[in-house]
């Protein structure tokens, strides 16, 4: 083996000096370099991988905060509604009983106009009577004269009401 080293122009002890050059330099970078190397790549990826499980947790913590402002908004519009309708029926409300007061106060107003008319009514043709009594006296005296008493002339006043 010796010679077929020598004729292709090796020496096969400079061979095996860098075999175990290699070798040794193998280790030595398998211990320095490429274990803090794939270490740190590790590292990295482990970094990245919890990275993106933050981004898709922050992600879906949006996405619940978008659903929960929306299911929010339409709750408020909602109540908005009700508030409106609640304020219409008790303008409405209000409104009817205002018209219904007003309706109770005008009737009251007439009630209270006929019995005053009816009361100057009365009041009137008690006067009138009075007046004409007192007119048919006087008649009656100047036609019978001055000889009637108290007593006949209020008989005659009364039988003149009766018969007006």
């Amino acid at each position: 083996m010796s010679e077929i080293f020598s004729k292709l122009g090796l020496d096969y002890k400079l061979i095996i000096a860098q075999a175990v050059n290699f070798v040794l330099l193998l280790i030595i970078l398998q211990r320095l370099a490429y274990k803090p190397v794939l270490k740190m790549l590790n590292d990295r990826t482990e970094k990245i991988d919890k990275s993106l499980k933050q981004a898709k947790k922050i992600e879906e913590k949006l996405k619940n905060t978008e659903e929960i402002k929306l299911a929010e908004i339409k709750k408020a519009k909602e109540e908005h509604q009700k508030i409106i309708k609640e304020a219409q029926e008790i303008a409405e409300r209000k409104s009817q009983e205002t018209i219904e007061k007003t309706r109770v106060k005008t009737q009251e107003i007439v009630e209270n106009a006929k019995i005053e008319i009816t009361a100057g009514k009365e009041k009137s043709v008690k006067e009138a009577r009075k007046e004409i009594a007192d007119i048919s006296i006087q008649i009656a005296k100047k036609i019978i004269g001055d000889n009637l008493n108290e007593k006949e002339q209020k008989e005659i006043a009364n039988d003149i009401l009766r018969k007006i």
